[in-house]
């Protein structure tokens, strides 16, 4: 090896050795998406009426609490599992999350174009996307 390829070989296990986490941007993001629509679902009871086209869906599925309560579940994983660092808990939490805004984007679709179609359908892809991220991302510095 020439010295350039040594230097750059260096460099190369220095940056290693470092490992720096990067912290799950969309993974917070959702986090507080979701718990900040598991508070709102929970302070207003009536938000979601079955008598409009929009939510007669949704009522369908399950009744507000229990949207709400499983927001709040999905959140609670996610959040304990970035403080505790447990993938296993991160992972299962963005899986839910994809399951529940896949549902919302059901719920939604039927009054296309609307702004919560599109909201969902991206919050359940890029939760989906952040899955195979899990491992490579953390809120802690690690040395």
């Amino acid at each position: 090896m020439n010295k350039q390829e040594i230097e750059l070989e260096k460099l190369v296990n220095e940056v290693d050795a470092t490992n720096v986490s990067v912290p799950p941007l969309f993974e917070l993001y959702t986090t507080v998406f979701s718990i900040a629509l598991s508070i709102m679902l929970f302070s207003y009871p009536d938000m979601i009426d079955a008598s409009t086209r929009l939510y007669y869906y949704m009522t369908m599925i399950m009744p507000q609490t229990a949207w709400a309560f499983s927001f709040f579940a999905a959140s609670m994983f996610k959040a304990i599992g970035l403080l505790w660092d447990k993938n296993f808990m991160r992972i299962t939490g963005l899986s839910l999350s994809v399951v529940m805004y896949a549902f919302l984007t059901f719920c939604n679709i039927f009054s296309f174009p609307s702004i919560g179609s599109i909201t969902f359908s991206l919050m359940a892809i890029f939760a989906g996307l952040s899955i195979p991220f899990v491992k490579h991302t953390s809120i802690k510095y690690r040395r």
